[in-house]
């Protein structure tokens, strides 16, 4: 599996051994910082198809899958260019395997959005499924949930396996669906009911690390409650009878920036203020804790594609 490091922030600034890992697997490190601010937290379409045609002339597609580390999770609405080189690449139906604290489904800026690329994800030709797994935010309550693109649920496009649920049951029930939650099954029974609900024969990981634990990695919002061994768990169960034709990480802490004109930074200083934690100086020990993350998600990223 192609190692990429996406350049996107400074989150990569402070983890040397990653770069260099990747470099030495014959990976690539594609520079795109001037990108960054207009693309951090939500997008214009142009600057989603400038970072489109960079990724095709700076990496062509050869047939193999990526691991790409993309930075903080306001990227994460760059997951739909590089799922659509993945279904390329694989040629089968594939089901996309999201491991979030949040559902990731708005309706606002659809696609374009690190909270809304969900939706343009499942609808994609060649995507089969989406689910997504350890959903602890309110995002999933009866009343946020309306703001979610609820379609989803009936199309049929979209499993959601929360960590647990807002109210405290033992289940998530949106618009006649229920879902046990991973905290009432049990790691064990999860990772079998996963197995059994992916209908493809591929897969493709993207994982958002505030679906961590603190103690697991730092990140540049709120997190959860699944361990880093969790994660590599479930994506190893389906490595045994799935084929992995790619994978995303974000998650990063960096410092942000936010740009894209016509007050657009402005605008995204204050959606982060009202939506986002604090922000804080960087803790000392983001990078160290991120990059420990990185590398273990490479090896095994490594070891699957093997």
């Amino acid at each position: 599996m192609r190692p990429v490091i996406l350049q996107l922030d400074d989150a990569f600034e402070r983890q040397p051994a990653l770069g260099r890992a990747v470099l030495s697997r014959g990976g690539r490190v594609l520079a795109a910082r001037d990108l960054g601010p207009p693309l951090r937290l939500w997008s214009r379409a142009s600057t989603l198809d400038e970072l489109k045609r960079r990724l095709a002339g700076c990496l062509p597609m050869r047939g193999e899958a990526e691991v790409v580390f993309a930075g903080s999770g306001d990227f994460h609405h760059v997951t739909p260019l590089l799922l659509e080189r993945a279904i390329a690449a694989a040629g089968e139906p594939v089901t996309l395997i999201h491991f979030d604290n949040h559902p990731d489904w708005v309706r606002h800026a659809p696609g374009r959005h690190c909270g809304s690329w969900v939706g343009r994800a499942a609808r994609l030709d060649g995507v089969g499924r989406v689910i997504t797994i350890g959903v602890t935010s309110p995002d999933i309550g009866r009343a946020r949930s309306r703001q979610g693109d609820l379609a989803l649920i009936a199309e049929d496009r979209l499993d959601l396996f929360a960590w647990d649920a807002p109210d405290g049951g033992e289940e998530v029930v949106l618009e006649g669906r229920a879902w046990p939650t991973i905290a009432a099954l049990g790691e064990a029974a999860f990772l079998d009911l996963l197995e059994a609900a992916v209908p493809t024969g591929a897969v493709y990981v993207t994982l958002d690390k505030d679906v961590l634990r603190a103690e697991d990695a730092v990140t540049n919002w709120d997190q959860g409650r699944a361990s880093l061994d969790f994660v590599m768990a479930a994506v190893r169960r389906l490595a045994e009878s799935r084929r992995i034709v790619g994978a995303d990480v974000v998650g990063d802490w960096s410092k942000p920036v936010y740009g894209g004109g016509g007050g657009a930074g402005l605008l995204k200083l204050g959606e982060a203020m009202l939506d986002q934690p604090w922000s804080r100086p960087e803790p000392a020990d983001a990078g160290q804790v991120n990059e420990a993350v990185n590398l273990r998600l490479l090896e095994m990223f490594e070891g699957l594609a093997a």
